[in-house]
């Protein structure tokens, strides 16, 4: 039996070439995460979900108050 090797977000990412959709970051250079667009993560239908780094993901869900107000 072959070991399948088990993949994570962040290098799934990377292997990718993802950019933040908001300041087009790229894996390569930034910590990308994926942001539930319905705030539900069972939902896993590709149009719930976008790529932001996570300083905009922070801006985005309003984690980031300093910054949040600028948008």
């Amino acid at each position: 039996m072959v070991k399948r090797k088990r993949f994570n977000q962040t290098g799934l990412l990377k292997h990718l070439d993802a950019k933040c959709k908001r300041c087009k970051a790229s894996a390569k250079r930034m910590n990308l995460t994926i942001h539930h667009k319905n705030h539900d993560s069972s939902d896993t239908d590709w149009k719930n979900i976008v790529i932001y780094c996570r300083e905009c993901h922070s801006i985005i869900e309003g984690t980031n108050k300093k910054k949040s107000q600028i948008r």
